[in-house]
């Protein structure tokens, strides 16, 4: 038997080999023990090649999963592999590569294998193949909170951890093809850290400090850094936590802050020739934003330029469309009334004035038009001017005189295409430019005049004027036919009612009915009625 001393000689004489492999060493399952540099880096060469597309076996409990070295991006390293084999014998402390030399006389060594691996294809691969059961670990994240954003913890999920597949794997190659490597099951750990999750809050706080200048078209605002955190969030890559954007939230957020089209787009319209009802086409406008702002104010976040970000605008349809119009049954004339009047009056001006703001107002089925609600109050700043009035039975002067004539001109266009009256007033005086008994006055808030449309067919206003007249015509599918059929007085004290009876046919069945509207007036200016 050697004794120690021996032994130590011995090692000395055979250990280092000088230059070569020690005895009895294995790469990768081949022999390689006594070899020099040159004839190692032959066989670590064919190893590698045969490493680079080989077969890797990942066994765990309940079930594994097979992939390939070229899928985990594994590579084995030739000369790092060359180099810590020759150094083999003098890598440890002398009492451990002595025994290591003994070992070598009963049993083979494996050489150490170095390999490359790429790390963000391991987990890839282990996520995809795992058979499960699985659980995905929740990523660390970042959140809106009252002063800025915060890092969220992330959670542990279950499963086959690709962490220890990355540990495991050097060892199991080191013994050769096919690669198998043993894992366990259990809790997979968050890839990333709460570290991560902080530093990326401070980077969104960063990059969202003063806010972010947008345009879209010609309208142009900065959304506000609060803003703009509640759009912000994370997102686990392979690189690492980055900030992502709510797409969605974002768009609604920015069409919201940029919510006035220009242009603005126009509805489709009624317009009215030689007695026939035409339709023009509405035209779009352009507003915020392309569903795709989103994304784009991300991208700006995440590589900010100087000036504004650059939003697509779309188009805003109108909200009325010529199709629209087309089916409303609007196309024929179904009541007109004139009334004449001196030309160059100031009246003249209110008359022409409210024609023309009312001008295209269509009365749907079963609603009312009140001219008071729509036209509001009449004063010099919205363009009315002095002329007569009649107050408590005399005349005066007032802002928007002369509009009575107006209201009693679509009085009667009303009174013949059969539409009813919920509320209405005549004038306290009669008047001898109007029908007597058939007529109206406004003021405001009162008296209102407005008008019922009881017909299942929307109904267009269109007045018209020359210097002289004013013109009022409805336009609707004709639904029924009126005409004035009797009038009696009756004595109010020495005011006089006069009740105009009106007879109503239609057109549908040619049955009839028959209403009232009434008149009140005094014989002179100051008199009263009661």
């Amino acid at each position: 038997m050697l004794t120690g001393c021996a032994v130590v000689i011995a090692w000395s004489l055979d250990g280092g080999q000088n230059g070569r492999v020690a005895r009895s060493v294995a790469l990768a399952g081949r022999p390689v023990g006594g070899m020099n540099h040159d004839e190692l880096s032959v066989v670590a060469s064919q190893v590698a090649a045969e490493y680079a597309k080989a077969q890797v076996k990942v066994n765990a409990p309940q079930g594994g999963f097979i992939t390939t070295t070229e899928d985990l991006g594994l590579a084995l390293q030739v000369e790092p592999t060359v180099t810590d084999t020759l150094n083999l014998e003098s890598a440890g402390s002398v009492p451990a590569r002595i025994f290591g030399w003994l070992q070598s006389f009963f049993t083979a060594r494996n050489a150490p294998v170095r390999i490359t691996l790429d790390e963000k294809s391991v987990y890839r691969v282990v996520s995809e193949k795992d058979p499960g059961p699985r659980t995905a670990p929740t990523e660390p994240s970042i959140r809106d909170a009252e002063g800025g954003l915060e890092p969220v913890e992330g959670k542990p999920g279950t499963g086959i951890d690709a962490a220890q597949v990355i540990t495991n794997l050097p060892d199991a190659a080191a013994k050769g093809l096919p690669i198998e490597v043993k894992v366990d099951r259990g809790e997979v750990a968050p890839r990333f850290s709460m570290e991560d999750a902080r530093t990326l809050a401070t980077h969104g706080e960063r990059l969202t400090a003063t806010g972010l200048d947008v345009k879209a078209g010609e309208q142009a605002s900065t959304i506000p850094a609060a803003t703009l955190r509640q759009w912000l969030g994370s997102r686990a890559t392979e690189d690492g936590l980055v900030l992502k954007v709510d797409h969605k939230a974002a768009t609604a957020g920015v069409r919201k802050l940029l919510d006035e089209p220009n242009p603005i787009p126009k509805d489709a319209a009624y317009d009215v020739v030689n007695n026939a009802v035409i339709i023009t086409p509405g035209v779009p406008g352009l507003g915020c934003c392309a569903d795709t702002a989103g994304e784009i104010i991300e991208a700006a976040l995440t590589s900010p330029e100087p000036g504004p970000v650059e939003l697509p605008v779309v188009d805003i349809p109108p909200k009325v469309t010529a199709a629209q119009l087309s089916l409303s049954g609007i196309n024929e004339q179904v009541g007109t009334f004139t009334t004449n009047h001196a030309a160059g009056q100031p009246r003249v001006t209110n008359i022409h004035l409210i024609a023309d703001l009312i001008r295209g107002q269509v009365i749907k089925p079963g609603e009312t038009f009140s001219i008071n609600n729509f036209v509001g109050r009449r004063t010099a700043e919205n363009g009315f001017v002095v002329d007569h009035v009649i107050e408590d039975g005399k005349f005066a002067e007032s802002v928007g005189g002369g509009i009575s004539q107006f209201a009693t001109t679509i009085f009667n266009a009303a009174f013949f295409a059969g539409l009813e009256f919920p509320e209405y007033q005549s004038h306290s005086l009669y008047i001898s430019r109007y029908p007597y008994g058939r007529e109206a006055t406004l003021s405001f808030p009162k008296p209102d005049l407005q008008i019922r449309n009881p017909s299942p067919y929307p109904i267009l206003i269109w007045p018209t004027y020359t210097r002289s007249s004013i013109t009022v015509s409805l336009y609707s599918t004709k639904w029924a036919e009126a005409e004035q059929t009797g009038q009696t007085e009756v004595p109010r004290g020495p005011c006089k009612l006069v009740r105009t009876e009106r007879t109503i046919t239609f057109v549908a069945d040619q049955t009839t009915k028959v209403d009232r509207v009434n008149a009140l007036y005094r014989p002179a200016e100051g008199v009263n009625c009661v």
